[in-house]
């Protein structure tokens, strides 16, 4: 018999079509999130539970008893909401995808620099509501990040991502702060200044 699985909320069809090929797969219809109650119903009844960081894998939800599930896959990058002491105290296996959201949330991080800079919410909204007037030379007049100097907090993967598409994209001045200076292994063909003091990375 194939492994029952579910999901505890709406993923991409294809993904859900995927799985379905493969599992006895229970789909959450209403895309509503789970209650503590319904999670530990759910604990007892299948093979496999998918959460996301919308459902609370908390010690009352993974301790309870009778379980049937001896994995938890989960949806996503973060794990803060699964209590990983318990999970492995119960002998379940618990897993993520790493690095799946790196170079989204860069690019997140890049729209909204470039928004901001060139103040194009402001514009959006104008044209939304009508009240473009028409063109003239100092009407919303922003700034450019192009050769601009970006100061990173933070260089880990999403860090080292946006240092990339701000660099070579933009021919930016990458400065970072961080708890240690990262090697030239890792930094690559990436020119980034380390920066120990986060008010001097600030100044300039």
């Amino acid at each position: 018999m194939s492994a029952k699985v579910l999901l505890t909320r709406r993923w991409p069809e294809e993904a859900e079509k995927a799985m379905q090929a493969e599992f006895d797969v229970d789909l959450n219809l209403n895309d509503i999130p789970m209650t503590e109650a319904e999670l530990v119903k759910a604990l007892g009844e299948y093979d496999a539970i998918c959460p996301c960081v919308t459902d609370k894998m908390n010690s009352s939800v993974l301790g309870a008893v009778p379980r049937k599930v001896s994995i938890i896959g989960n949806y996503g990058v973060g794990y803060d909401h699964i209590d990983l002491t318990v999970a492995r105290e119960s002998g379940l296996v618990v897993t993520n995808t790493p690095d799946v959201l790196t170079d989204g949330t860069a690019d997140l991080a890049m729209t909204i620099m470039l928004m901001l800079a060139r103040r194009s919410g402001e514009g959006e909204r104008l044209v939304r509501n009508n009240e473009w007037k028409g063109w003239y030379p100092t009407h919303m007049m922003g700034t450019m990040v192009t050769g601009k100097t970006l100061g990173i907090i933070g260089m880990g993967r999403i860090g080292q991502a946006m240092a990339e598409k701000a660099q070579f994209g933009f021919n930016m001045e990458i400065l970072y702060n961080n708890r240690s200076a990262l090697s030239a292994e890792r930094l690559g063909n990436l020119k980034a200044e380390f920066c120990a003091n986060l008010k001097d990375l600030l100044k300039r």
